[in-house]
This record gives structure tokens, C-alpha cells and sequence, in this order.
């Protein structure tokens, strides 16, 4: 099911704002893996969420989200994550989606 990008970043941004880590004071546009880890599991999703809505230069990319493709995404981000926590979150959240497309 789709949701309307509005409703999906606020409610990512407010649970982001309750999360008090590192990352949340930066840029998504400038997380490391290592930030995205740092979070609580529970807020990575919305995280996923919140940074799949915006390009690089943090403007909206889409007006709908593709929630049920996310929640197939965050299990790929994590582990890759993992693998390399100095790396970009931006990279790992592309081939996360590019493993979840291939998968479909």
C-alpha cells in the first residue's frame, strides 16, 4: 500500500527527533552506516523511510512511498550496514533497493 510522502516523513522525522543519537544531528544526506546503526532498531525503518523520500540535496523525490518495498529494504540496509559501518548510508540504502527490485 501506498502513503502520501507527507505523512510518512512526519512521522519519520518525529520519531527521528525522539532518538537521541548522533545521527540525528546530521544530514541523512551525510549518515554513515554507523550512524543509521547508532539508531534503536525500532527507528530504523522510519529512518529508511524518512531518507528514501529525499534525494541527496534533501529535496522530495516522490509524492507516494512504497511501504511495503521498505519494509523488504530495511533487513538489506541493515546487513550490508554491518558489513561496512564507515560506508555511506545513501550507497547501501541504492543497492538495497536494487537487491529488493531484482528480488520482485
Amino acid at each position: 500500500m501506498k502513503k502520501t510522502l507527507v505523512v510518512a516523513t512526519l512521522l519519520a522525522a518525529s520519531s527521528l527527533s525522539m532518538a537521541a543519537t548522533t545521527a540525528a544531528k546530521k544530514p541523512v544526506s551525510q549518515w554513515k552506516c554507523e550512524d543509521f546503526l547508532a539508531l534503536d532498531e525500532s527507528y530504523q525503518p522510519k529512518a529508511i523511510y524518512f531518507a528514501e523520500g529525499f534525494n541527496k540535496k534533501d529535496k522530495p523525490v516522490d509524492a507516494v512511498m512504497d511501504m511495503d518495498g521498505i519494509e523488504k529494504v530495511v533487513p538489506l540496509v541493515v546487513q550490508e550496514c554491518q558489513k561496512a559501518p564507515k560506508a555511506s548510508f545513501w550507497d547501501k540504502l541504492k543497492a538495497g533497493w536494487d537487491k529488493a527490485k531484482a528480488k520482485l
